[in-house]
């Protein structure tokens, strides 16, 4: 039995079009899952979508705006109705935002307290929360 054959099931990477969701989508599919690749941007999510056919993987890109969730719900039914229902969720939104990194360089460094919100809520409610919510309702 091998542990890692994912044949037959269907993976959602929400944030797939970033460099961490792309190397989780690519392992998925690398695995052997139909890997639906979510996020807002069409062009880097195509761009996954032909790295992960080009290794001999599955799969689709599907738009969806992690802080939306109408956007998930409408993203969760393309999804089912296109590769089936979904066995993996992976939640992978987020993004870097120069002004939040705290290293010595950046003379930015002192996070406001609106810029730690506005961090939270991204990571946090966008990046797990929301998509959480939206596929346990389906699930």
């Amino acid at each position: 039995m091998n542990l890692f054959d994912l044949k037959n099931e269907v993976a959602v990477v929400i944030g797939a079009t970033g460099a961490l969701g792309g190397a989780m989508a690519d392992g998925l599919a690398a695995a052997g899952a139909n890997v639906a690749v979510v996020g807002r941007k069409t062009e880097r999510g195509e761009e996954r979508v032909s790295i992960i056919r080009k290794s001999g993987g599955a799969a689709t890109f599907f738009s969806a705006d992690a802080m939306k969730p109408e956007s998930l719900r409408a993203a969760h039914e393309q999804i089912t109705k296109s590769l089936g229902a979904p066995t993996i969720l992976v939640n992978a939104a987020g993004g870097k935002r120069p002004e939040s990194d705290a290293h010595p360089g950046n003379k930015n460094s002192k996070t406001s307290a609106g810029e730690l919100g506005r961090c939270v809520r991204f990571e946090l409610v966008g990046g797990v929360v929301l998509p959480c919510q939206e596929s346990a309702r389906r699930w």
